[in-house]
């Protein structure tokens, strides 16, 4: 028995659970969303709360998730979990207990809140990550890294979290709905502050996703100004020579009555008109300010 005042948090495997309840309808459907779980969701029942959690890990966001399942009713909180990950967060929230007496709903609100503890923290790191790449763009620094590559592998990164924002969003704001009456109005309270923090996240989400496009539209912007540099610079040298072109394939007619041919300082005066003619393109283009461009 579960003293009064007291709250009922269970760790089970799927096994277990499926051993220990499998005759009701909420836990078929329990199972079932876990084997194919992709997202946060809570699915309010008539006298429960089933859902699956979603977790990306920080260190490695583009890999696989921390995915758990929970039920909850009036006197209990059931966590589904093969991986031990759940016992350990519990544990450290135990550490740091904020209710003298709580109930089922306070530890899962408490749960959900331990999720996201540190996001802000890890957002501003990551913006500050965006904001060095940034300055390596613009300071033109040669990296060995694949600069594309970072910034894609940025945005996907961002999205995944992002996403995830706005799952747990989607959690609190069907927590808060209660139409199966499960909460308190007290209760429903916590999960209204924490869909204004999920929020709020949210939308910092997607602003750095869209600082990561804009360094890349930068990025792409910054290459193609280097692609210009050298195409014009290829023109130029074009344009000093193409006179010289000109002499070279004149005389290379070969004429029979071209008295340069047989000008003792034909080759002399050649050499000499095509430098000066080098020179005088050179001083101009300069004076003009292409060469600078």
């Amino acid at each position: 028995m579960v003293p009064e005042g007291e709250a009922l948090v269970e760790i089970m495997s799927k096994e277990e659970y499926w051993k220990a309840y499998h005759t009701k309808y909420q836990d078929h459907l329990l199972m079932k969303n876990l084997e194919r779980a992709q997202y946060c969701r809570a699915d309010l029942l008539k006298d429960c709360v089933i859902g699956t959690l979603v977790i990306p890990v920080k260190k490695e966001l583009l890999g696989r998730p921390m995915v758990f399942g929970y039920y909850m009713d009036q006197s209990r909180l059931i966590f589904l979990d093969d991986s031990g990950e759940v016992g350990k967060i519990l544990k450290e929230m135990e550490r740091n207990q904020i209710f003298d007496k709580t109930c089922v709903s306070h530890i899962l609100f408490e749960f959900l809140e331990y999720q996201v503890k540190d996001e802000i923290e890890f957002l501003q790191k990551y913006e500050e990550k965006l904001a060095a790449m940034e300055d390596r763009i613009m300071s033109g620094k040669r990296e060995r890294s694949d600069v594309p590559g970072a910034i894609l592998r940025a945005r996907k990164e961002l999205a995944k979290i992002s996403s995830y924002y706005g799952q747990l969003l989607n959690v609190s704001q069907t927590l808060m709905e209660n139409y199966n009456g499960l909460l308190k109005d007290e209760e429903c309270v916590l999960f209204h502050l924490f869909s204004g923090r999920m929020a709020r996240l949210t939308e910092h989400g997607k602003e750095l996703r869209e600082y990561a496009l804009q360094i890349r539209e930068m990025y792409q912007v910054h290459i193609d100004m280097k692609q210009n540099h050298v195409l014009s610079f290829l023109t130029m040298v074009t344009v000093i020579f193409m006179p010289l072109t000109l002499i070279a394939g004149w005389y290379g007619m070969n004429f029979k009555n071209m008295p340069e041919l047989n000008w003792n300082y034909g080759y002399q005066v050649c050499v000499a008109a095509s430098v000066i003619i080098i020179l005088i393109e050179i001083w101009y283009f300069n004076k003009n300010g292409w060469l600078k461009r």
